[in-house]
């Protein structure tokens, strides 16, 4: 029985990865907004934002973080 619906579970996954996916994200973001409160919640997903922003650009130009900060804040010390 748990195998089947673990099967079921998997199935369901492959065949919808944008819902499953939206469903984590809005279950996580509930537990959190039950457990820490609506401040350190936005805390962690401006944090996730941030990160996700910076590896996108590391990713699409090839570039490393030190590139990017020396892109992003022109004229401050060198970042070595």
């Amino acid at each position: 029985m748990e195998d089947r619906l673990l099967n079921i579970i998997v199935a369901w996954v492959r065949e919808h990865p944008g819902r499953a996916l939206g469903t984590l994200i809005g279950f996580a973001t509930g537990l959190s907004l039950i457990f820490l409160g609506v401040w350190k919640t936005l805390v962690i997903a401006l944090a996730t934002w941030l990160g996700y922003s910076i590896g996108k650009w590391t990713d699409d130009e090839g570039k490393g973080i030190r590139e990017y900060l020396e892109e992003r804040l022109p004229g401050r010390p060198y970042f070595h």
